[in-house]
């Protein structure tokens, strides 16, 4: 009987005779069932859990998906209610559950080598921003459409980082977070004195 082997990134059974090996130099064996899925944990350095169309993340956010489903409130959206929306809770990951590939492009596009305290506070602008808002709820307006929603739950923002709309937004943001960082760099670099001329020697 053939022993069984799964993708080492999404999870997904290898039919026998197909799917690639990878052996690191330190000894570990990844066992891939496409170029997509080697791509992703190899070059692109993703993680599974992460990543909406892997096993390992509907493992991770399957019961809580379920259970979000549950308790997402959902409301027929009367006419003098268009706006309700607005107020809707979005909940977050917060510090160390700050998702590690927001991470890494916050420091690499405003740092380099920021603080865990700098890249957690450029982290809570962005959810703070309108544009981040406005775009998550257009989101989950689609998914319930005629409904009001009060509420998104943490794995309904972890699937929008992940789509191509959640990183236009982020990347949007970061742009415009670099240009007021550059901003304030050149203020400071105008604010600075004056290098003084050298004083001239006798006879020189």
């Amino acid at each position: 009987m053939p022993v069984r082997r799964s993708c080492s990134f999404c999870g997904n059974d290898i039919e026998p005779g197909t799917g690639k090996m990878f052996i690191k130099k330190d000894g570990t064996i990844f066992l891939f069932c496409s170029s997509k899925c080697q791509a992703n944990l190899l070059k692109l350095g993703r993680i599974p859990r992460w990543t909406p169309w892997t096993q390992a993340y509907r493992r991770a956010t399957g019961a809580v998906a379920a259970e979000a489903a549950a308790e997402l409130v959902v409301e027929e959206t009367p006419a003098a209610a268009s706006g309700a929306s607005a107020d809707a809770v979005i909940d977050t990951p917060k510090g160390r559950d700050i998702p590690s590939d927001l991470v890494d492009l916050i420091d690499k596009r405003l740092g380099p080598d920021l603080g865990r305290g700098d890249i957690e506070r450029h982290y809570a602008e962005f959810v703070r921003s309108e544009a981040f808002r406005h775009s998550i709820l257009n989101v989950a307006k689609k998914a319930h459409a005629g409904k009001t929603i009060t509420h998104i739950e943490k794995a309904e923002f972890l699937a929008y980082k992940d789509s191509a709309e959640g990183r236009r937004i982020f990347k949007a943001w970061l742009d415009r977070q670099w240009g007021k960082v550059k901003g304030k760099k050149g203020e400071e670099g105008e604010g600075a004195p004056a290098p003084t001329a050298k004083k001239v020697k006798k006879g020189g």
